[in-house]
Order: structure tokens, then C-alpha cells, then sequence
């Protein structure tokens, strides 16, 4: 049986239209469940019990246990344990213009990106577009609040789970799912290049941002194995094609390393890399964790990479920081019980 949680407005329709019912009893469907929160097919109050029961048959309600929160001001983290004992996090931010969610979309991450903690977690498994619509339901749920913003930036590379994403996508910015406008959804990929094209050319796409983290090839290859397929100029240029074919600005984000990628000629670099495009680079303090060789940029170097960016015109901005004292910022989602976990099971870290 499949978590209804995955089902899609389309395959909704679809099986309907197989057992003889009307496609437009699919609204009701994906109302109760996600408007009138039901929780079982019982507390479903708009459909039939014929299709109650056609649904009952192929599908379950999941959930997701909460195992572990951590909280702060204006950030909560959540550990998460799915339905087999893989554990994710989830992470809550009250910001100004709403609640944004950052959610995971693996258990562990192939990439490998070396100044990221989730990059040093073997990946157990692709997450299933349930369990990406569960995060967000649960912390709405735990919070009794509403989330109006998603950013798929949590664990995982999002584009190596390409289908339950777009699944998940589609959920999201339903009328009759989460009713999430596509200007409030960000996906950021470590920059798969064959995807982003892919990624541009569907419907009603939303943000994107690239980590990029290096104006040159030598850096990149450094820090992030994926340059070893694609490299900083295929990046760019990928990026480029989203940005004029979806007409959206994308975002680049830049983890400002010591001594690594944080000096006036590596501003300078990455400003002529971007040249005119409409790419917008987000400037991002490293966020340190156990074990980690690398250090904070200080605050005199990421002001003048800051001021020569600005100086060749380049669009820039500096992320305002969530959940450092939580180990819940950029880089930092892999908890202590996933590592003792991990590490129990014979995983690598």
C-alpha cells in the first residue's frame, strides 16, 4: 500500500476515472485531506463511502514520530523518525513575512560537499514525496501554525530524488493540497546541471538556488566532488538557462570559507563568472560543527568580498543566520542521535 500522502492530483483523477467515478471527485479527496486535515479515511466528510473505500484499499494515512526538538527564539529543530527507523531533520524559522520550513529530502547525502555535516552522512534513502509533505504537516500540526514558505534545502540532494520532488512540488502548490504559491517554495541543488535544464522546463517552476561556494574549478574540486562532472562553467551556465527560461532570478550561494574562497581575487572571479545574467549570489558565514578542518570567514573579509561584488555590479546579499545554536543552519543538519545511530549500523560518517 502507498502513504496517500504521495498521491498526486493527476493520479487522483486517474484512478477514479478507472473504477468509474468523476475525475472532479478528486478535489474533494485532497480538501479533506488537506484542508479539513483529516487524519483517517473515517474523518473524510466529502467524498462517497464508495470512494472512501476505493482509497482505504491502496492507501494509509502516514505519520512521522517526532524523536527529538530543539528550540530556540526564532528557530525549532525537528528529528524525525520514518515509518522503517531512518531519521531526517526539519527545520522551523519564524521569520518577519511568515513561517518557513526547511525540509529534507534524503536520509543521509551522496554529495559529499566537504564543509557540509549532511555530506558526511552515508545516504540511506531516497525520502518519498509523503514524507516530504508529512514534515511540513507535522510541524504545522505540533506548531498550530500555518507555513508560508518552503525551502527544500535540508538534507539531501533534492534533484538525485527527482520524481518524489516534483510530486511533492506539485502537492505544494495545489489549490486543493497546500495551496503554496511557486514564489514561496526555494529548491537548492549542489548543481546538477542535466536537472536544472529538466527542472526549467516543467510547469510553473519555482526558486532556485545553486551552491556554488567557488569562482574556479581548483576550489570547487576541493570542496565539492560533484565538480568532478560539473564544473563551475557548466554550473553557471545552467543557471543562466533556468534564470531566462523560468524569467526568475537564482540564487547563489557562497559559503564564505577562511582563507579558502573568501579573497578579493575570488570575488573578482566570480563576478565576471556571472557577468550580466540575472544570478544573485548569497553570501553565507560557515556555520563550524564537530570534526570540521574549516573556518568562519572574519567579518572585515566577507565585507570586502561583500563591497567588491557590489563594486562589479553584481547582485549580493548576506543570509541572515537561523538555528547556529541549535546545530540547525546551513551545513549543519546531521544530528548527534543520527551520527551514534549511523555509527551503530556500520555507517560511514
Amino acid at each position: 500500500m502507498t502513504d496517500i500522502f504521495s498521491l498526486t492530483y493527476e493520479q487522483a483523477c486517474a484512478l477514479l476515472c478507472e473504477n468509474g467515478f468523476r475525475a472532479t471527485q478528486a478535489a474533494n479527496i485532497f480538501r479533506d485531506i488537506y484542508k479539513n486535515k483529516a487524519g483517517s479515511f473515517d474523518e473524510m466528510k466529502s467524498v462517497s463511502a464508495k470512494v472512501k473505500q476505493l482509497l482505504s484499499d491502496r492507501f494509509y494515512f502516514g505519520v512521522l514520530k517526532i524523536d527529538e526538538i530543539l528550540q530556540s527564539v526564532d528557530t525549532v529543530k525537528y528529528l524525525f523518525e520514518l515509518s522503517d527507523g531512518c531519521r531526517v531533520e526539519t527545520v522551523l524559522m519564524r521569520q518577519k513575512y511568515g513561517n518557513s520550513v526547511c525540509i529534507s529530502t534524503q536520509s543521509g547525502c551522496n554529495m559529499g560537499c566537504k564543509f557540509c555535516c549532511s555530506g558526511r552522512m552515508k545516504k540511506q534513502r531516497d525520502l518519498t514525496c509523503a514524507e516530504m509533505i508529512l514534515q511540513i504537516l507535522s510541524v504545522e500540526k505540533h506548531q498550530n501554525i500555518t507555513i508560508s514558505n518552503i525551502t527544500v534545502m535540508g538534507i539531501g540532494e533534492p534533484f538525485d530524488n527527482y520524481r518524489a520532488l516534483c510530486d511533492f512540488i506539485d502537492i505544494a502548490t495545489l489549490p486543493h493540497g497546500l495551496e503554496m504559491g511557486t514564489n514561496h517554495i526555494t529548491v537548492s541543488t549542489c548543481g546538477l546541471c542535466d536537472r536544472i535544464r529538466q527542472f526549467a522546463d516543467r510547469k510553473d517552476p519555482c526558486n532556485l538556488a545553486v551552491s556554488l561556494h567557488a569562482p574556479n574549478d581548483e576550489i570547487r574540486d576541493m570542496l565539492m566532488p560533484v565538480n568532478r562532472r560539473y564544473k563551475v562553467g557548466e554550473v553557471i551556465k545552467a543557471a543562466k538557462y533556468y534564470s531566462e527560461k523560468c524569467n526568475r532570478k537564482v540564487l547563489l550561494e557562497y559559503i564564505m570559507l577562511d582563507g579558502i574562497n573568501d579573497s578579493r581575487e575570488n570575488a573578482g572571479q566570480l563576478a565576471e563568472l556571472i557577468g550580466e545574467a540575472r544570478l544573485f549570489v548569497n553570501l553565507i558565514p560557515f556555520n563550524a560543527s564537530n570534526g570540521s578542518i574549516y573556518r568562519r570567514s572574519s567579518e572585515e573579509k566577507i565585507t570586502a568580498f561583500y563591497d567588491e561584488l557590489k563594486k562589479n555590479g553584481i547582485n549580493v546579499t548576506r543570509r541572515k543566520e537561523f538555528g547556529s545554536q541549535l546545530s540547525a543552519a546551513c551545513g549543519q543538519l546531521r544530528s548527534d542521535r543520527i551520527i551514534s545511530i549511523d555509527t551503530q549500523s556500520g555507517g560511514t560518517i
